[in-house]
């Protein structure tokens, strides 16, 4: 499995059919490609919608506010792709054969990697962060040494900003000629409907700088990456 997709979803069936299509319309190759979901135990919504896309996955979940820990990461360590995106489903996947384009950018990295996509935030996004995306790609090696897709002290906002700085600081960014879309009130594309609101009325103040620890962590996973693919190139 090249790709998988991973994120929770609740009472948004109308965004989640959106996002599901985009991603079979615009996949060159399903088979290689997984969507893993997360869904609120006492969500009684009608997600008959899933049953048309073979390539989904879904887990039923406790009800939380973290959503880096009880969502994300929880989903990417189900997961079984090379690579893990992590997107929300009120975005879509607007790049024909956006698959084959990642995978040749990704295809001779080593497994510790980050990959930004372009997702239409522009102008909005958070002052003084750098250029971050809302919808990171990480290598499998990455996210297993650091134990998480995304840190669980910083449950909602902000943990994307924290993964870009992470990785920069270990050299491992790469630019995907890709577009995921987010359609949300940040960019003023979409009004900020009940979901969002209860996440930002539970947003916690958080550090967006990754400890001396986890960027040595994370460097020293990159080097033994590094030499493993060089391996594999001998070989």
């Amino acid at each position: 499995m090249n790709f998988s997709i991973v994120f929770p979803t609740r009472e948004r069936p109308h965004l989640l059919k959106k996002l599901l299509y985009s991603i079979a319309d615009n996949t060159e190759d399903l088979s290689k490609v997984e969507v893993f979901i997360a869904i609120d135990e006492d969500d009684m919504t009608d997600y008959e919608v899933l049953e048309a896309f073979s390539f989904v996955k879904y887990f039923r979940v406790k009800r939380s506010l973290n959503f880096s820990k009880d969502y994300y990461s929880f989903l990417a360590k189900q997961s079984t792709g090379q690579w893990v995106i992590a997107v929300n489903d009120d975005c879509v996947f607007e790049t024909p054969n956006w698959d084959s384009l990642a995978y040749e950018v990704l295809k001779d990295k080593p497994g510790v990697i980050y990959g930004w996509s372009e997702d239409g935030l522009g102008e909005y996004r958070a002052h003084g962060h750098g250029n971050y995306c809302c919808f990171p790609l990480q290598g499998r090696a990455g996210i297993e040494a650091m134990g998480c897709f995304f840190p669980a002290r910083i449950p909602t906002w902000g943990a994307d900003i924290w993964i870009k700085g992470l990785y920069d600081q270990v050299q491992a960014v790469v630019h995907l000629p890709i577009t995921i879309r987010h359609f949300c009130h940040h960019n003023k594309t979409r009004e900020q409907d009940d979901i969002s609101k209860r996440i930002a009325s539970h947003q916690v103040g958080f550090d967006v700088r990754p400890t001396y620890e986890e960027v040595n962590l994370l460097l020293k996973a990159k080097r033994n990456a590094c030499l493993q693919k060089q391996e594999q190139t001998v070989s």
